[in-house]
C-alpha cells in the first residue's frame, strides 16, 4: 500500500539520460500490456544487484496498477551473503516451474540481463530489458539500457522519474499526489536497503571502472532511507561450518605465485557449492594477490569463480582461456565458469576413478591458469 507524502519530501531524480530518454516508451508498454500477469525475472543465479532491481521493479509495476507482479528465477541463490538478503529483507522471490511456461497473457521484464546469455535460462521472450553490462537486448524488445557500475541504479532513477498519481483521478478536486519513491510506503526502507546492497556489491564498492556519478548519487540517495540494522545484517552476514572447513583445504591446496593463485576444492556437496565464491573473494585479500580462481566438481560439472585486479589481464578472456570459450564469463574483474562432465555419472564412479578424474582435472586447469597469467 502507497502512503500519500508531501511533494517536497520527494527527491529529484538521478538524471540519467537513458532511464530519461526512455520513460514514456516504459509506462506505454506497461499500459499496453496491463492485462497480463507480469514476472519479473533475474538471471539464473540472483546477486544482490539482480534481487534488488527485480523487486524494484516490482516496486514500479505494483505502483502503476499491475495486479501482483512476480519476481523469479531459474537457477540457485548458492552465495551466504544472497540468501541473508533475501531472508532478512524477506524479499518475495520464487523459483521458476514449467507452469509459469503454460499461462496464457503473461508479460516478462528481464533485470541486470537481456536474454541471450548462458546465465538466463527461462525460456520466455522478454518484453522489456532493463540492463547495465554490455550485451544488448534481443531485436525488438524494449530496453533501459546503459553501462553503469549498477543495475540499481537505473531502477531507482526509474522509481524516482515515474510520474506521480492522484488519489482523485476522476474528481474535480485537487487529490493528494502519491509517489512511487515513497519513504512511508510499506516495505520501502526494505527496498530501499536492498538496492543501495546492490549498488555497493555491483559497483565493488565504487571500485569499479564501470563505476559512475550515478551509482554515487542514488547510493546516496537510497543510504537515506535504509534500514541501518538490516542493512548491517547483510553485510556482516553469517557463515556456516562448512565454509571453514572449506577455506582450510583451499588454502592447503593452493598453488601460488604472487600474485596469482588457484586452488581446487576437490568434489564439492551441491549445497556447499557457494564456497567456491566466497573463498575466490576471500583470497583476493590476501596481500600482494591479484588473480585468483577457486573451483570444484560439484555434481556433473566443475564450477570455478574467478577472480582479478591486475591491470594486465581481461577477466573474461582469463575465464574463457581457463575452462573454454563457451564455458564461462566474467564482468568487472569477477567472473565464473561451469565446465560439464555430460558423458559421465560421478556419483556412481568407483572411488578410485574419481580420485583420477580429479587429479586429471587439477594438473590442467593449473596448467591452463600459468599459460594465461604468463603471458
Amino acid at each position: 500500500m502507497t502512503t500519500p507524502v508531501d511533494k517536497k519530501s520527494v527527491p529529484v531524480s538521478i538524471g540519467n539520460k537513458r532511464v530519461k530518454g526512455k520513460l514514456e516508451g516504459f509506462l506505454n508498454i506497461i499500459e499496453e500490456h496491463r492485462h497480463k500477469r507480469f514476472y519479473v525475472c533475474s538471471h539464473d543465479n540472483p546477486d544482490p544487484d539482480s534481487i534488488a532491481s527485480a523487486w524494484g521493479v516490482a516496486h514500479i509495476l505494483e505502483f502503476l496498477g499491475i495486479a501482483e507482479p512476480q519476481i523469479i528465477y531459474r537457477g540457485d541463490v548458492s552465495h551466504p551473503q544472497n540468501r541473508a538478503m533475501i531472508n532478512v529483507l524477506n524479499i518475495p522471490l520464487r523459483k521458476w516451474s514449467d507452469e509459469i511456461k503454460g499461462e496464457a497473457d503473461t508479460a516478462f521484464i528481464f533485470v541486470d540481463c537481456v536474454g541471450n546469455q548462458k546465465n538466463m535460462t527461462i525460456p520466455s521472450d522478454p518484453l522489456v530489458v532493463i540492463d547495465h553490462h554490455k550485451a544488448t537486448a534481443p531485436k525488438g524488445v524494449f530496453s533501459i539500457h546503459d553501462e553503469i557500475g549498477s543495475c540499481s541504479t537505473l531502477v531507482t532513477d526509474l522509481m524516482l522519474s515515474v510520474p506521480p498519481r492522484n488519489t482523485v483521478p476522476d474528481s474535480d478536486e485537487e487529490g493528494t499526489e502519491l509517489y512511487c519513491f515513497d519513504s512511508e510506503a510499506e516495505d520501502f526502507r526494505e527496498l530501499a536497503t536492498a538496492l543501495a546492497l546492490g549498488i555497493k556489491t555491483d559497483t565493488i564498492d565504487f571500485r569499479s571502472e564501470t563505476t559512475t556519478d550515478d551509482d554515487i548519487k542514488a547510493y546516496r540517495l537510497l543510504c537515506r532511507q535504509i534500514s541501518d540494522d538490516k542493512f548491517s545484517k547483510i553485510v556482516n552476514y553469517e557463515l556456516p561450518e562448512y565454509m571453514f572447513d572449506a577455506e582450510q583445504l583451499a588454502w592447503s591446496n593452493r598453488v601460488q605465485d604472487t600474485p596469482n593463485l588457484i586452488s581446487g576444492l576437490g568434489f564439492v556437496d551441491e549445497g556447499h557449492s557457494d564456497s567456491i565464491p566466497y573463498l575466490a573473494d576471500k583470497m583476493m585479500r590476501l596481500r600482494g594477490i591479484q588473480t585468483v580462481v577457486v573451483y570444484g566438481i560439484v555434481g556433473n560439472s566443475v564450477r570455478a569463480s574467478v577472480r582479478t585486479s591486475s591491470s594486465s589481464l581481461d577477466c573474461d578472456n582469463l575465464c574463457k582461456e581457463i575452462f573454454g570459450e563457451k564455458n564461462g564469463g566474467a564482468k568487472q574483474g569477477v567472473g565464473g565458469a561451469i565446465v560439464s562432465f555430460n558423458v559421465f555419472d560421478i556419483e556412481q564412479m568407483p572411488e578410485n576413478d574419481k580420485k583420477e578424474l580429479w587429479e586429471l582435472t587439477k594438473t590442467e586447469f593449473e596448467r591452463r591458469f600459468r599459460k594465461a597469467t604468463e603471458k
